[in-house]
């Protein structure tokens, strides 16, 4: 198929041989074909065996040779088991070669030319095939490759349906002013992680991670965190249609659940106030128990949905002929979130069509269009903010001695009358904020091929979405309850987001024999993002049925209006060479324009060189036998970050107020003229292979230092502004990652194999800005210092005074970047307390591992993900571990090791005080946690049990899946994976458990 040729085009596998008797030559020709699909296979070595002489076939698979008439050859490819035939005289020798199942080369997509063989690509790329992918229970599919890559860290930071809540890192965090997130690339097109959430998790063939300098570099400009490349499946040439349809059904809940149920019952709650001194027991008496409030509420229960739906739905029909191939494909995907209100409803239709009406012509289409509609309830926190409302967040502090039920045992549907809030199951009914975002990524491209090996690319893309977000307080609500102040509203929003995109390139390849292969291409590149977002509103209208702006008063008519424009160009070139098919090197050059930047400064220079050796292939290791693989590889490059708004370079005018209906006008941002590319060098270092047929194994060290950082440098309030935009600091990022798989047998019909991943980061800060060697950022608890990475910094928290049950702090040294735990103090300053911490702001660790099998038509896979070394402040426990502070409010079971004359070693001080805890170290928790992310279990039901279909159903599947199901933590507060400094009010993450069927016609 030429979809294989494709695959395997520049992968000629060279011969050893020694000298041999000479006989008299004959012209030889022939084609040398895949026994399988009876294609040729382009650049097979054919080589008259016992000699040095030998040629290299053709892109056709063609080859004509000068040999003895008597001679042997013998033929061999990549991928493929080699074969040797006698001439015996004869002046033309076919031969089919068998694919070899145990060798057969995987390859992928790097940059803008062809595909790469793996084992003679330089750069360091990192696949996660489908199998990994499939049926995945989260929105994203990017939320499957936690533990899945070493380096690649991957935390989901929330549980909300409909958040694109998945941040990713890649060998540490890069920069403190702009984004650390990698470059995503959807099919050849710069994308984002939205787009990949809108997408069918089954459209997708495989994720690569491009890590190194050398697979990085050509994308220049966005790539220097990494580059996160998802390919789509396409159909194949001389393919019989089929019609896959896939269902699933299950439930999803928290996955942890733990900090709720450990808070008070209504009579635990009674007895820790009387006995802590908080309350009297007449107090108690009085204010609750002879009023009747004596329930036992979990309002947890009933301020969130714990059990909620979850289903998704997919067909797809791929195929093709002599001249066509396609894959179409469409899917319904729907989740309940736990708080109440929150959906997200996801329809997508794909179609990925290509074809080939002429040998040296090739066009295609792929293009994804999907509508998103959710609802998320603000009362609560997502991954982008947190919420202390009680309304949402903080609900289970609610006083569980209070009845969500009247006075005939009814469930107060729409204001619990005992707390004064709302239901919030009424709240968002009455209160809707509703969006709708309809997404489009797709590109088309024609390669033309008007010299053998000479490939002219065109491709010309977009992603992009437009969103509307309708919301209003219905008037019936203000009426019966005087919600939202007492007035209705409407809110109409309308967003345009996109980013077209033209790449043209020239590819060339040529075999100069069969020993040595190179390849050259130059491209060019344009990107242009638009963003337009306009808005409108108004208040006082009347009627539910009569929602509109126009109804409102017109005294209320608001409108507003936003856009933003950048601009990129890009030219690059890369050349790659092989000898032997065992010493690769290839370089790639890239220049970069940005109109984010000052006019005389857009412009920069990317590049990097790498080299492999493929030791295995060097004479001294072909009899070691233990050995099947070994490759060391090394590359060194630049890379760039332009990842700031369209304008932080430019001076801005806005609105400065308005003076007797005349608007001012004001300069809102300062220029900076010479801002310009934040940079990254990046050298890596890596040994990989595979020993006794049994342990695959890869090590590599990086060295990443990101200099003239882009970030907001604090300016004095009397220039007019607080903070400017600029190129300043150097951070450095240095570590290994570790990958080991292990066959722990492998037979016909079953096998078990486990997989490790493993990554160690060490984050040093090199410099900074105006020679400071500390900077702590405000109300964070976050500081960076030079020669240290970054770095928690508060009041260190030293316990109970065991004498009086005071809450005591450690006094800082002359050094406060110095951890400093001598003295002690009862007086709480925050500022003058605050030092160093000791704890790091990102994990140092992460990885996962995974265990995989079948047997005949049972297949099992489960993934787990770790992080170590990670800390974050558990700001829910300021609250729920706060009694004092909160006197009527739940407290947490915890709260009753306190401090009295029989319990001296107490975790929390005398209550009956009234100390109150502080913001300190006492909330900086442990959050490492292992977890066991995906869990599929697959069953094919034997092809013999779907003859009596006729051959009508060609598979029959059925499937379980399963999302966090297991979280192992000694974080003690909703959720350890979120990414942020602190936490709270956030509704954590979900576990998923669902059941589907896949039927294959």
């Amino acid at each position: 198929m030429l979809m294989k040729k494709a695959k395997l085009f520049l992968t000629a596998l060279s011969a050893f041989v020694s000298l041999c008797a000479f006989a008299q030559n004959r012209e030889v020709h022939g084609v040398v074909t895949d026994a399988s699909t009876g294609e040729g296979i382009p650049f097979a070595s054919v080589v008259e065996k016992g000699t040095m002489n030998g040629v290299a076939s053709d892109a056709d698979g063609s080859y004509t040779l000068s040999a003895a008439s008597d001679a042997v050859l013998v033929f061999s490819a990549m991928g493929y088991q080699e074969h040797e035939v006698a001439v015996d005289g004869r002046s033309e020798v076919i031969v089919a070669l068998e694919p070899d199942a145990e060798f057969l080369e995987e390859t992928v997509i790097v940059g803008y030319g062809s595909s790469k063989s793996v084992s003679s690509l330089v750069g360091s790329v990192e696949t996660v095939n489908s199998e990994t992918l499939k049926n995945a229970p989260s929105s994203s599919a990017l939320d499957q490759l936690q533990g899945q890559v070493a380096g690649l860290s991957v935390l989901t930071s929330s549980g909300v349906a409909g958040d694109n809540a998945v941040s990713m890192t890649l060998h540490g965090v890069g920069s403190f002013g702009t984004s650390s997130a990698p470059l995503y690339v959807i099919d050849g097109i710069p994308s984002s992680s939205r787009s990949i959430m809108a997408m069918n998790p089954n459209d997708i063939e495989s994720i690569s991670i491009l890590k190194d300098a050398a697979a990085t570099s050509i994308y220049g400009s966005r790539a220097s965190n990494g580059v996160i490349y998802v390919t789509t499946k396409t159909g194949s040439y001389n393919e019989r249609a089929s019609v896959t349809i896939r269902s699933q059904y299950g439930m999803s809940t928290l996955a942890n659940l733990t900090p709720y149920e450990n808070m008070m019952t209504g009579s635990e709650l009674m007895d820790f106030w009387v006995r802590s001194g908080i309350h009297s027991e007449s107090w108690v008496k009085q204010n609750f128990i002879d009023p009747g409030y004596t329930a036992n509420t979990k309002w947890y229960e009933y301020f969130m949905n714990l059990v909620t739906p979850q289903y998704q739905n997919d067909i797809t029909i791929e195929g093709g002929g002599e001249k066509v191939a396609y894959m179409v494909s469409a899917s319904q995907y729907h989740q309940e979130g736990f708080t109440p209100g929150n959906y997200y409803d996801r329809f997508t239709a794909r179609s990925n069509v290509q074809g080939h009406p002429t040998d040296w012509l090739k066009f295609g289409l792929n293009l994804n269009l999907s509508l998103d509609m959710n609802q998320q309830n603000d009362n609560w926190g997502n991954s982008s903010e947190a919420s202390n409302y009680l309304s949402g967040g903080l609900s289970y502090m609610w006083n569980p001695l209070y009845s969500p039920y009247d006075e005939n045992g009814n469930l107060e549907s729409e204001y619990f009358s005992q707390l004064g809030t709302y239901n919030q199951n009424y709240y968002t009914a009455v209160m809707p904020d509703k969006y709708n975002r309809y997404g489009a990524n797709g590109n088309v491209f024609v390669e033309i091929e008007p010299v053998k090996n000479l490939k002219f690319v065109s491709r010309a893309g977009i992603d992009g979405y437009i969103r509307n977000r309708n919301a209003s307080v219905l008037p019936s609500a203000v009426d019966k309850y005087g919600i939202n102040g007492g007035s209705a509203i409407v809110i109409k929003q309308n967003y345009l987001e996109y980013a077209a995109t033209i790449t043209n390139t020239l590819e060339y390849s040529m075999n100069i024999n069969a020993n040595n292969r190179f390849s050259v291409l130059a491209g060019q590149e344009g990107i242009m993002n638009d963003y337009v977002a306009f808005g409108a509103s108004s208040s006082g209208q009347t009627d539910d049925r009569t929602l509109i702006l126009n109804n409102g008063l017109q005294s209320t008519f608001n409108v507003n209006e936003t856009a933003t424009q950048s601009k990129f160009l890009s030219f690059f070139g890369h050349a790659d060479y092989s000898l032997f098919d065992r010493y690769h090197a290839d370089v790639t050059v890239r220049n970069d324009a940005s109109s984010r930047f000052g006019s005389s400064v857009r412009n920069a220079v990317f590049w990097s060189a790498g080299a492999r050796w493929n030791i295995k292939r060097e004479s001294f290791l072909q009899g070691v036998g233990a050995i099947n693989n070994l490759d060391l590889k090394a590359s060194y490059g630049t890379q760039g970050n332009a990842a700031i708004g369209d304008y932080s370079s430019l001076g801005l005018i806005g609105s400065s107020g308005e003076y007797q209906e005349v608007n001012g006008t004001a300069v809102t941002q300062p220029a900076n003229n010479m801002l310009t590319w934040e940079k990254q060098a990046l050298l890596t270092v890596g040994l990989s292979g595979r020993v006794f047929d049994v342990l695959d194994f890869e090590v590599a060290y990086y060295d990443r230092q990101t200099s003239s950082m882009l970030m907001d440098v604090p300016n004095p309030y009397t220039t007019g502004f607080s903070k400017v935009t600029q190129n300043v600091g150097t951070i450095s990022n240095r570590g290994v990652d570790i990958t080991l798989g292990v066959d722990i047998f492998r037979g016909s019909d079953y096998f078990l194999r486990f997989n490790t991943t493993f990554n160690y980061n060490a984050q040093k800060i090199l410099s900074l800005f105006d020679d400071r060697q500390r900077w702590e950022i405000a109300n964070t608890f976050v500081a960076y210092v030079v020669d240290s990475p970054v770095m928690f910094y508060g009041p260190i928290y030293a316990g109970v005074d065991p004498a009086d049950g005071a809450p005591m702090w450690y006094v800082p040294g002359e050094d406060k970047d110095v951890t400093t735990m001598n003295e002690t103090t009862k007086n709480y300053d925050e500022a003058a307390l605050t030092q160093n911490t000791g704890k790091r702001r990102y994990a140092p660790i992460n990885g996962g591992f995974s265990l995989s099998g079948g047997w005949r038509g049972l297949s099992f896979q489960a993934d787990f993900a770790y992080v170590l070394g990670k800390y974050m402040f558990n700001n829910d426990a300021f609250f729920y571990l706060n009694p004092n502070a909160n006197p009527t409010y739940n407290v947490s079971k915890a709260a009753s090791d306190f401090w009295t004359p029989e319990n001296t070693d107490a975790q929390y001080p005398d209550w009956s005080k009234g100390y109150q805890m502080q913001f300190d170290t006492h909330l900086l928790e442990n959050s490492s946690f292992l977890r066991l992310k995906n869990l599929q279990i697959g069953y094919a039901l034997p092809e013999r049990w779907l003859n009596w279909t006729n051959g009508v159903v060609k598979d029959f599947r059925i499937t379980f899946t399963a999302r966090n199901l297991l979280t192992f933590t000694n974080y003690t507060g909703i959720d350890p994976e979120v990414d942020s400094n602190l936490a709270y009010g956030i509704a954590g993450n979900s576990k998923q458990i669902l059941g589907g069927i896949e039927i294959t016609f």
